[in-house]
């Protein structure tokens, strides 16, 4: 009677082994790194004649909406809706503070894994060890055969010296240090849109000014022409005022430039999202009264300064870093247990009485490490006075800066307010000149000689009013510890 063939055959180590490598192979040629992809650029497709060319949102800042502070400013600047509008736009697309929030979730990230380090970390273990030998005494004592599958911890480091809870307590200072830098990097991206948005309405009311100017001199070189022909005035007086002509239209081609460069400007901070228009008004306004977050100003308030605040979370986190290199001196004690199954078979790895358990505990006592405990001592202690030295610095600075400030508030105030009544003489005399010009007693030609003083009067009024908005955006930015120079070096115009 014929045998029935089996309908398998055992596996052989050859084959187990190359069933093994491949595998591996397959596990090791995956990868879960995400799909690389060039992002879009955050800037117009082409240069062009256009000073602003807006374009479509990309990624946004998760940010918060303006606070009522905030708010209170910008309406102190502008009455209009564009200059909370801008500021918003900048808040959401703005790279410098996409960078600073950036940073702060890195430090959160990095506090939350010293702080998971003060927990003990529980794994799931799976694992066949083989081991035989040629010999076969050798592979009857030393050989190894066995599965073992377990729950446990590895490597915890019972804290009794405050080590890992100084290092935790630095990275949250560190992370709180990093959170009042991006409140002050918010800060100033406020104060630079409404100082170039300012800047812009200043040069559109300049090349509106100087375009008055030049137009007022063509008219009255008209009649100069007329008379020179007629014979009234010499070619000398012709050539005269041809000459202020041309000068007028320097100062008109200047003032165009410059507002063109000072809409690009804003454009640029505002992450080129949307294209500004900055109206001139034909009357500058002067504001002289003194905003409320200005009337009381102790020499505590520097403590609310979010640099101060900065400084003095790397000031602890300094002081919490001394803790952890002073704890290095001392024993430390680590702990690996474990508890689950173990069997020579894995077919009997859950069978009963397989249970298994491990208990490591680890003493460590530093007897000579070539002075490296010492150096890292030391080198705490000098970055902790280091940290005191920058906190009480920057509380020098910002002292002197409000006080600089305050001062150069008094004397714009002044020359405001000594423009102001130049300026109403100069329209009471324009206005004398026209109603004498209406009764015919001044020459037509005073029309356009009283324009042009007009003219040049507001040009003087609004180049001493806008130092006044511009020293109260920078007393803002100074009370809030913005950074100085976070945005202004490279958007000027």
């Amino acid at each position: 009677m014929p045998t029935t063939a089996p309908l398998s055959k055992p596996i052989k180590l050859p084959e187990r082994l190359c069933a093994v490598l491949l595998l591996s192979g397959a596990l090791t040629a995956c990868s879960l790194a995400p799909a690389y992809q060039t992002p879009a650029l955050p800037v117009p497709g082409s240069w062009t004649d256009a000073p602003v060319t807006a374009l479509t949102p990309t990624t946004q800042n998760p940010v918060e909406p303006l606070s009522g502070e905030e708010t209170q400013l910008l309406a102190g600047l502008d009455s209009s809706a564009q200059l909370p509008h801008l500021v918003e736009q900048a808040l959401a697309y703005n790279r410098d503070l996409r960078l600073a929030m950036l940073r702060v979730e890195q430090a959160r990230a990095e506090y939350g894994g010293s702080r998971a380090e003060r927990l003990p970390t529980v794994g799931l273990g799976l694992q066949r060890n083989r081991q035989h030998l040629h010999d076969e005494a050798a592979d009857e004592r030393y050989g190894q055969d066995i599965a073992v599958a377990s729950v446990g911890i590895s490597d915890f480091e019972l804290d009794f010296f405050g080590r890992v809870r100084s290092l935790s307590d630095a990275a949250r200072h560190d992370y709180l240090a990093t959170r009042y830098g991006a409140l002050a990097a918010r800060k100033a991206l406020i104060v630079e849109v409404a100082r170039l948005y300012l800047q812009a309405r200043l040069q559109a009311g300049i090349q509106l000014d100087t375009q008055s100017i030049l137009d007022h001199h063509n008219q009255l070189l008209h009649l100069f022409d007329g008379q020179q022909r007629a014979g009234l005035v010499a070619q000398d007086t012709v050539d005269t005022q041809r000459l202020r002509v041309r000068r007028a239209a320097l100062q008109a081609q200047d003032a165009r430039a410059g507002h063109e460069r000072a809409v690009q400007a804003l454009s640029w901070v505002s992450g080129y999202q949307v294209a500004p228009s900055t109206p001139a008004t034909l009357g500058p306004s002067v504001d002289l009264s003194t905003p409320p977050w200005l009337v009381d100003l102790p020499s505590q308030r520097l403590l609310q300064r979010s640099d101060v605040r900065q400084c003095e979370e790397a000031l602890r986190a300094a002081n919490a870093n001394i803790g952890a290199a002073r704890a290095a001196f001392f024993p430390s004690i680590t702990l690996s247990t474990g508890a689950g199954i173990a069997s020579p078979h894995l077919s009997s790895l859950f069978a009963s009485g397989s249970g298994a358990w491990l208990f490591t505990p680890q003493l460590n006592l530093p007897l000579f490490d070539g002075g490296r405990n010492q150096a890292n001592l030391d080198l705490a202690h000098v970055r902790q006075q280091a940290a005191v030295a920058q906190y009480e610095k920057t509380v020098q600075d910002a002292f002197r800066d409000i006080a600089d400030l305050l001062s150069q508030r008094r004397q714009a105030l002044a020359a405001a307010a000594t423009q102001v009544e130049v300026a109403a003489l100069t329209a009471a005399q324009v206005r004398r000149v026209e109603q004498q010009i209406a009764v015919g007693a001044a020459a037509q030609m005073e029309q356009p000689v009283a324009a042009i003083r007009l003219a040049e009067s507001t040009l003087q009024l609004r180049n001493a009013a806008y130092p006044v908005l511009f020293n109260r955006l920078a007393l803002y930015r100074a009370l809030s510890g913005a950074p100085l120079a976070s945005f202004a070096d490279r958007v000027s115009p």
